[in-house]
């Protein structure tokens, strides 16, 4: 697995996660057994949908490319390799102890009812997501529903907000610079400048977060009764869940921004329309 700007971040998650726990890493086929238990294998394969976008991250609009960009996404976000890489980092990095807690709860009933409603959601249409989402985070809102506080809740034990804008600002980085190396891209500005544009930006990007992050919820929850999103949050913030969702919040991102900027590295080949 090769190194990038994600990796420091990554190198001292897999000390924090070593000295804590003092455990040898997992094999691969209990890490395999723990993406399909927890349905982390279907959120990794689902990045593949949002890379339909990936020219936005340039400002462009995703037809530019027209099919060719839909071939080049296909195959650099190819859902089996980005599993294994999943695989491949989490050997490296999660404990035994680490996955047997992930499994005792997303393995119980309450488990893999919560992971069935959330593989529905990361497949389900975006357009139809967003829209039935928002209708129901509205009537929340309207109702002074209790959920909307859980959801909340249930965000800041994950540490999802925190971590996007980072992880976000990275990608964008990552992509844009190996754009303009592969002459796709004539964006004239340093990487440590557009860094540092990218994170004046975070208040906004946080408020886009916490509201989208609202919608979903509402969409892939909504099935769920209150009791039983009290008993997930309780589950989300115990301590050795709240180190699960470390070491896979870091996977996620470091998948998609390889990916992203493999892709970008890839543009000069495609025949866009319009200059980038």
């Amino acid at each position: 697995m090769r190194l990038n700007r994600l990796a420091p971040f990554f190198a001292v998650l897999f000390t924090l996660v070593w000295t804590v726990s003092g455990a040898q890493a997992a094999e691969d086929g209990k890490i395999r057994e723990f993406l399909k238990v927890t349905g982390f294998d279907v959120a990794i394969a689902s990045i593949q949908l949002g890379a339909m976008a990936g020219p936005a991250l340039t400002g462009e609009d995703p037809e530019v490319f027209g099919k060719q960009w839909t071939k080049l996404a296909e195959e650099i976000f190819d859902p089996d390799e980005m599993i294994d890489d999943a695989v491949e980092m989490l050997a490296a990095v999660m404990p035994d102890p680490l996955l047997d807690h992930g499994v005792d709860f997303y393995g119980s009933d309450l488990g893999q009812r919560v992971v069935a409603v959330e593989n529905e959601s990361h497949m389900a249409d975006d357009e139809k997501k967003y829209a039935e989402g928002e209708t129901l985070a509205g009537k929340l809102i309207d109702e002074g529903s209790i959920r909307v506080d859980l959801f909340r809740a249930m965000s800041d034990a994950i540490g999802s907000t925190e971590t996007a804008i980072r992880s976000i600002v990275e990608i964008q980085v990552r992509y844009l610079m190996a754009a303009v190396a592969a002459g796709a891209s004539d964006f004239d500005i340093s990487e440590e400048d557009l860094r540092l544009m990218l994170m004046e930006q975070a208040g906004q990007m946080r408020e886009g977060i916490e509201v989208n992050t609202l919608i979903s919820n509402a969409y892939a929850y909504r099935d769920l009764t209150d009791s039983e999103l009290i008993d997930y949050l309780s589950a989300l913030q115990d301590p050795q869940m709240g180190q699960v969702y470390e070491i896979l919040n870091a996977v996620q991102y470091q998948i998609m921004a390889d990916r992203y900027e493999a892709l970008a590295s890839r543009l000069a080949d495609l025949s866009p329309e319009q200059e980038l």
